[in-house]
């Protein structure tokens, strides 16, 4: 058996169906790799995520596992990505010694498809013989970190569309009212996030404020679980 095994990290929340999303995919990597593989959440669940990947560690350093390299799967390099997870990684290690290796891979949101990824999913849903005037908005949660949010603004410069925060300013409302004062009769908005959730559910309750003005669509997040674990797999 392969002596390195994978543990992907979310963020997590206290909806379940962010747990339950993480499975999804170590479900589907495990079908695609002879890899031990398992998942863990900065947020949500009784075990911090040391004693997550401790768990984890223990259970298959007696298969000849030498070394964890993990995943985190997200898309900025806020405070989550440069502080949180490796202090966690770092707990982990110490209390684990020398009988397992830890190593932290590049966050996901590096991945050199995502430009593409995100220009593809704008391009599906466009219509390029419609006579209106069309827009498209890149949505992003937005960090503290400007490093971060540039990211951000570079992805929607390449994907011909403008970047909008949830957290943070130009909001997403912001970036709307703009294009409106430019006569933009179609918006077409991509939520630059991992998977559907709560957010996204928030970000379309608040399209539904514009539907009388503007043209207005929330397309489908640019990654499905396929996507994402052919990502994954192909940074280690």
């Amino acid at each position: 058996m392969n002596a390195t095994a994978l543990f992907l990290v979310t963020h997590g929340s206290s909806d379940r169906r962010s747990w339950s999303t993480l499975q999804d995919l170590v479900t589907v990597a495990r079908s695609q790799s002879n890899l031990y593989i398992s998942g863990g959440c900065l947020e949500g669940q009784t075990l911090t995520l040391a004693q997550q990947l401790e768990k984890f560690a223990n259970e298959i350093v007696e298969y000849g596992v030498s070394t964890i390299v993990i995943l985190p799967l997200l898309l900025l390099e806020g405070i989550h990505v440069s502080e949180d997870i490796p202090n966690e990684v770092a707990i982990a290690q110490s209390n684990l010694q020398n009988c397992i290796t830890l190593r932290i891979l590049p966050h996901l949101g590096t991945h050199s498809q995502i430009p593409d990824l995100l220009a593809h999913q704008f391009e599906k849903y466009s219509d390029q013989h419609s006579p209106e005037k069309q827009a498209r908005i890149l949505v992003s949660h937005g960090s503290r970190r400007a490093d971060a949010n540039q990211v951000v603004e570079n992805l929607a410069k390449s994907s011909q569309s403008i970047a909008a925060y949830w957290g943070i300013e130009p909001k997403i409302e912001t970036q709307i009212e703009h294009l409106i004062t430019q006569g933009i009769d179609r918006i077409n908005v991509l939520p630059y996030f991992l998977t559907e959730g709560g957010i996204t559910e928030a970000i379309a309750h608040k399209l539904q404020h514009y539907r009388d003005r503007v043209q207005i669509r929330q397309l489908p997040v640019a990654l499905s679980n396929e996507q994402l674990v052919n990502l994954a797999l192909s940074m280690i």
